[in-house]
């Protein structure tokens, strides 16, 4: 059975507490900076302290890069699926919960849009031989099987001094040019190694924070729900995420 990894900077009620309702039967991790006192409770779910994966400050001494925090978050996931007892991972953002259904070995899930011109310039930095596939699969959420994790980052490392990590670090800070996905780099290597998996596209609403209505029925018309509290909210965003929901457009 898949086992599932929430990666939580903030603790969101809304979402996390759902993805321990939906998923009893599965081991859940829970990786954020305060686990260990966190208000969550379940018999199947373990509690990890993220710098007890991948150390904050002192990878943060060690890099020196520009919104640290943010590709801190990508890093610790690739970090966590390579640490934690296990094959395949379902990673979910901390702040996003998903249809059941999205849980399933050998399938990505992408989005109908295009890859970001920043995601796909150091892919084809990283990996130059390979073809990219050009729609999005960054949707808050992904199965990673270790085997082929394994297999990227010694790919990314190629018997360079360097680890997997420093590497990318180098390249972002290099050339403004390019930007490091998680979802992205996995999903695309795997489409590219021609290994047998599925492709699907899903639906997607990331501004659940701003929608008055219930989990259940928000489900009906999307497959992810995203509660990105952080993000900028304002009279013309509150309109366009209420006229995108009232439609079932997807936003994200």
């Amino acid at each position: 059975m898949i086992k599932i990894i929430i990666i939580s900077k903030d603790e969101n009620s809304n979402s996390i507490q759902y993805i321990l309702d939906s998923f009893q039967k599965n081991e859940i991790f829970l990786i954020s900076p305060k686990a260990d006192i966190t208000k969550y409770s379940a018999k199947n779910l373990i509690k990890i302290n993220d710098n007890n994966i991948l150390d904050f400050n002192k990878l943060k001494e060690k890099l020196d890069l520009e919104r640290f925090g943010w590709y801190y978050q990508q890093f610790l996931k690739y970090q966590s699926v390579l640490t934690l007892d296990g094959e395949e991972f379902l990673i979910i953002d901390g702040d996003t919960i998903i249809d059941k259904s999205l849980a399933k070995s050998n399938t990505l899930f992408r989005t109908d849009k295009s890859t970001v011109e920043g995601y796909s310039n150091l892919y084809k930095e990283l990996f130059p031989e390979h073809t990219l596939n050009g729609k999005s699969f960054i949707t808050n959420q992904m199965v990673f099987k270790k085997a082929y994790l394994k297999e990227i980052i010694d790919d990314i490392e190629n018997d360079n001094s360097n680890s997997w990590i420093e590497k990318v670090t180098e390249l972002v800070k290099n050339n403004k040019n390019f930007m490091f996905s998680e979802y992205q780099v996995y999903a695309e290597y795997i489409l590219n190694k021609g290994y047998d998996i599925d492709v699907k596209q899903t639906s997607i609403f990331r501004r659940m924070d701003l929608i008055h209505d219930s989990i259940e029925n928000a489900l009906m018309k999307y497959n992810i729900l995203a509660y990105e509290n952080q993000h900028k909210t304002g009279y013309l965003r509150i309109l366009r995420a209420k006229l995108y929901y009232l439609f079932g457009k997807s936003i994200g």
